[in-house]
């Protein structure tokens, strides 16, 4: 088994140990950064709505368009690494996205302003799976647990806090400072990095042709994803039609990445089951990880009327727990296993979710989203150390830009389809059946798409037997 591409990572040539503490540091604070610029927005919306004058939905595209450009940039990170060395871009791609935000806070127009924000999400989407890469890369394989706790801190953190970090920028500098909260982090990971990472990151290597096709294909199903719920508002005709078409599309990309060598996706990586289920929970918990953080307020606030100063003490709870469960999670994952860690966060979840369908008292809630939080901090260290205990020989790269992805595209189409379901009657009528909610309350569609996610989770249990 192959867990190290570039062995030199790991050689006497190696920093010492200060400046390969300050090489993770600058990983995790780079990822923070590109990741809290996810959810920031969403506090910006309604002000954004009233000076542009433009409705929810368009508005929208803010958070739209940067879940899809990470999807889509996501596999670049392991060719770019290799035809540039895995230092140059990630230094780069830092300072492009710094540069992104700072162009967004300070426009004037709409369409500019929306551009940078695809930019910044483009470059969130190079940043994740390289810098995943570089922190297991460095680990020895019995430490790569503990690694992925602390690089999981950045990726299920940033989402979690995010909200909250902008609601004061929001009430107290202005909406457009959201575009821009990711800067100074992204400032401070630029300067460890460059004195910090070490310079056999740097290293090129054959780079390659790349996928262009799958790209392109790929652009399309992200895409249909988003176009689809906008498509249901006007006419459920077309929307089957949409549907179809994403289907057809779908089956075109595989047949495409089968053939091609350089496959955007490459099929050698599921030739391992372990890394099949990887994969399967990677979509679930994209799904869960960014539906949870945008239904779980709303809910809270618009269907039960909870006061927002107890939400957001709720919810920093949950995030306090978040912390502590993703800490505790690298340690027993290197001396137990990735199976047991995973399985019980996907467990966790789940049952977060059931407690959320049904319950409404408010110590309830809080329990509920205490161990939705719990859940979530356990998978990542869990899934990522799984992959790469499973990986094909030389394949480590790819699979974290893989996984990535897939956690990515699990987002965007959790959080596509939560809409809907949402402002779906379907779905109220749903509730009332099976007695979650009166199927006339506020609170009765999201308790359908919480016992629906509840259900997704249970079923992603069912796959991670496969993991090591």
């Amino acid at each position: 088994m192959t867990t190290l591409e570039n062995p030199s990572l790991r050689t006497e040539d190696a920093p010492v140990q200060g400046a390969a503490l300050g090489a993770t540091a600058a990983l995790i604070v780079g990822t923070f950064a590109v990741v809290m610029s996810a959810t920031t927005i969403n506090i910006a919306i309604v002000p954004m709505m009233q000076e542009f004058a433009v409705s929810h939905r368009v508005a929208q595209l803010f958070s739209s368009l940067f879940l899809g450009a990470t999807v889509l940039t996501a596999p670049l990170a392991a060719w770019l690494s290799r035809r540039w060395g895995a230092r140059q871009v990630f230094l780069g791609v830092l300072l492009l996205y710094a540069l992104a935000s700072l162009a967004a806070t300070f426009s004037d127009s709409f369409l500019s302003m929306l551009l940078a924000r695809g930019l910044q999400g483009a470059c969130a989407g190079v940043i994740q799976p390289l810098s995943m890469f570089l922190v297991l890369a460095a680990a020895p394989p019995e430490r790569q647990g503990r690694a992925m706790s602390l690089y999981g801190l950045g990726v299920v953190l940033a989402p979690a806090l995010g909200p909250t970090i902008a609601g004061w920028f929001v009430d107290h500098i202005g909406w457009r400072s959201t575009f821009s909260l990711g800067v100074p982090p992204a400032l401070l990971a630029l300067g460890l990095g460059w004195f910090c990472l070490p310079r056999s990151a740097a290293e090129r290597e054959q780079g390659g042709s790349f996928d262009w096709p799958g790209l392109a294909l790929l652009a399309v199903l992200v895409t249909l994803v988003f176009a689809t719920p906008l498509a249901l508002e006007r006419s459920a005709a077309l929307a089957g039609v949409l549907c179809l078409l994403w289907l057809g599309t779908a089956w075109l990309f595989w047949r495409v990445e089968r053939a091609r060598k350089d496959a955007l996706l490459p099929f050698a990586l599921f030739a391992s089951p372990g890394f099949r289920a990887a994969a399967l929970v990677s979509v679930a918990y994209g799904a869960g990880m960014y539906g949870s953080t945008f239904l779980i307020p709303v809910f809270m606030q618009g269907a039960l009327g909870i006061p927002a100063l107890t939400t957001g003490n709720i919810l920093l709870l949950g995030g306090v727990a978040l912390a502590l469960s993703t800490s505790l999670a690298g340690r027993v994952v290197d001396r137990l296993s990735a199976r047991l860690v995973v399985a019980g966060g996907l467990a966790c979840f789940a049952l977060a979710c059931a407690l959320l369908a049904w319950a409404r008292e408010l110590a309830w809630i809080a329990v509920a989203v205490v161990l939705c939080r719990i859940g979530l901090g356990l998978v990542i260290p869990g899934l990522y150390t799984g992959m790469a205990q499973v990986v094909v020989p030389g394949g480590l790269r790819e699979g974290t830009a893989v996984i990535t992805l897939l956690r990515q595209g699990g987002g965007a189409l959790g959080v596509s389809l939560i809409g809907v379901l949402t402002a779906s009657s379907g779905s109220a009528e749903l509730a009332g059946w099976l007695g979650l909610a009166p199927a006339g309350s506020a609170a009765a569609a999201p308790a359908t798409v919480f016992a629906g996610i509840a259900l997704l989770f249970v079923a992603a249990l069912g796959v991670v037997r496969r993991l090591r």
